[in-house]
């Protein structure tokens, strides 16, 4: 009976097969059948490192000469040849002093293994930093961007100026007395989505149609959805807020109005919008002595019978501040704006024109 291979031997058939597969040319010519003895090892596939104790498996021979020859090739070619050569004289240098040390046979033959799997550990560790520095140093660009993200963030938000001047404002069917085009673009950024594009419409004003509560109430009729209460006083300041429409007058203290109602207001300089809070539903109180706006502890737009004089202070619906420059102020101008679609613009600048101006009694 044959004796069974020892592990020195497994050892160094492996190191061989290794060995002749680093230092040999690459032959893509098919493998011929090998004698009983190759037939033997390669059955024999798993072999326990003594150092590190891992398994490695013995793969195909011919699909891993092509992995290690790319890997090899591909590592090459990133040295500098000036590197490479020195390289190359160095380890061979030392492959001839340690073959000439331990001299010829298995031991020499092992070595030689050892320090061709040697060197390409080395040059692939190699190629890897190489990717690593580019990796960090891309990453610290990202770095220094996030950084400055995060400072703009801890920036107060401000509508951006260049988007602001950019809007194309629909057309407008007259001129209004109160809103210049830089109040009309902060308020057109704040109208819910389902009137923008929409062209707007002058539904009543104070100077056209007469100063009387009831005419605003009933020109609001003309053009149902969402409405642009604007008022001015006799100190320059402009505020007011969005109503849906028709405004109903009532006796009772009922409240009408939606979520996507606001306030707002220009005497900080630039326009401030103030929508709800969600304390309360108190958006437009529509009574036939007042037009209130908010609620809670106080009316955040008060407006009096007679459209001469009104008021202002903190409500828990919008949680504003004083719209205008003091609590009490004088009215000097009162305008609604309706939002119409293109398709009816004409038709409702013909109805407002037909309906009879001046101060109507309900």
């Amino acid at each position: 009976m044959g004796q069974e291979p020892s592990f020195r031997s497994k050892a160094a058939h492996f190191v061989s097969d290794l060995t002749t597969v680093l230092l040999n040319p690459i032959s893509d010519e098919p493998q011929k059948p090998h004698n009983d003895n190759m037939e033997i090892r390669s059955e024999q596939e798993s072999v326990t490192e003594s150092d590190s104790g891992v398994v490695v498996d013995g793969p195909d021979t011919s699909s891993f000469t092509a992995f290690l020859y790319s890997l090899l090739s591909s590592s090459e070619s990133k040295t500098h040849p000036n590197e490479e050569h020195n390289e190359y004289h160095a380890e061979m240098d030392e492959l001839a002093s340690d073959s000439g040390i331990r001299g010829t046979g298995k031991k020499s033959l092992i070595s030689i293994g050892k320090q061709s799997l040697r060197r390409a550990i080395y040059r692939t560790a190699r190629t890897n930093g190489f990717i690593r520095q580019g990796l960090e140093k891309k990453a610290g660009c990202n770095v220094q961007n996030d950084s400055e993200l995060v400072e703009n963030e801890l920036r107060p938000l401000q509508p951006p100026k260049e988007t602001v001047s950019q809007l194309i404002l629909p057309e407008i069917s007259e001129p209004s007395l109160l809103l210049s085009e830089k109040t009309r673009n902060s308020l057109y950024i704040s109208l819910p989505a389902l009137v923008k594009g929409r062209k707007w419409v002058l539904l009543y004003s104070t100077w056209r149609h007469g100063i009387s509560l009831s005419t605003l109430y009933r020109r609001s009729m003309l053009c149902p959805g969402y409405c642009l209460l604007v008022v001015g006083d006799r100190r320059g300041g402009v505020f007011g807020g969005l109503v849906e429409a028709p405004l109903r007058p009532t006796n009772k203290r009922k409240y009408q109005g939606t979520n996507n109602t606001f306030v707002f207001t220009n005497i900080s300089g630039h326009v401030d919008v103030f929508c709800p809070t969600g304390a309360n539903r108190y958006f437009t109180l529509c009574s036939t002595d007042f037009l209130a706006l908010g609620g809670g502890s106080h009316f955040a737009l008060y407006l009096d019978g007679d459209l001469l004089n009104g008021s202002s202070s903190v409500s828990e619906t919008f949680g504003n501040s004083c719209l205008a420059h003091s609590e009490d102020f004088e009215v000097k101008e009162v305008e609604l704006w309706g939002f119409a679609y293109a398709s009816k613009y004409e038709e409702l600048i013909a109805l407002c024109r037909t309906e009879a101006p001046g101060i109507c009694r309900w």
